[in-house]
């Protein structure tokens, strides 16, 4: 009877021991899974943080919309406003003093409704160099702001070269200039856009 008694015990306190151990090794097994998930989780982090940020390329819808936001306006001046937020402040400065001379006043109050229409655009992501062939149409007035009297619809053609910087808001447009290709391509105005500036330097004489 005591022999049964001490059997009985011995088998209890194996059994307690390895039920203790099972939980130990199951405990530990887990402290180590989560340690390593966080240590995954760590270098990931870490990681991303070192990688160099993915390079950015200017885009063609990029330089388009700009193109859109100039070539579109109602008269001079009417959409700075559009085309100031795709523009370096320098530039944008420079380009509001440009259409303040005197020969862009000229044509202000006759050459109306410009309106762009599309555009040959050559990227350079390299330099950051846009040449730019874009197509747009406009009213001429013949009397100065008479928009209900005699108006003639031209279709005018302009080369531009576009250099870009590249800031924390994206791609600005830094420097701005028309310039001629091998094919004589350049600004091009009709006819009838010479015959109202022609008729306008004839009035200014006899005001004289």
């Amino acid at each position: 009877m005591y022999n049964e008694q001490l059997v009985k015990g011995f088998k209890i306190g194996v059994g307690m021991i390895v039920l203790s151990l099972f939980f130990a090794l199951g405990y530990g097994t887990a402290s180590v899974q989560s340690k390593m998930r966080q240590k995954d989780v760590e270098i990931a982090q870490t990681v991303q943080e070192t990688e160099p940020a993915l390079k950015q390329e200017l885009q063609r819808e990029e330089v388009e919309a700009f193109l859109m936001a100039y070539y579109t306006r109602k008269d001079l001046g009417e959409n700075r406003k559009r085309y100031k937020p795709f523009m370096t402040e320098g530039l944008y400065t420079a380009t509001v003093s440009e259409e303040g001379k005197p020969l862009q006043k000229t044509y202000q109050g006759y050459v109306v409704n410009r309106l762009y229409q599309d555009a040959t655009i050559y990227i350079d992501r390299e330099t950051k160099t846009v040449i730019s062939q874009v197509q747009y149409s406009q009213l001429i007035l013949e009397e100065k702001d008479q928009r209900e009297g005699k108006t003639y619809t031209e279709q005018g053609t302009a080369t531009l070269r576009l250099s870009y910087s590249e800031t924390e808001s994206g791609f600005l447009v830094n420097n701005m200039e028309t310039i001629v290709l091998s094919d004589g391509t350049e600004l091009a105005q009709g006819s009838r856009l010479d015959a109202v500036i022609g008729k306008i330097s004839e009035e200014e004489k006899e005001t004289r």
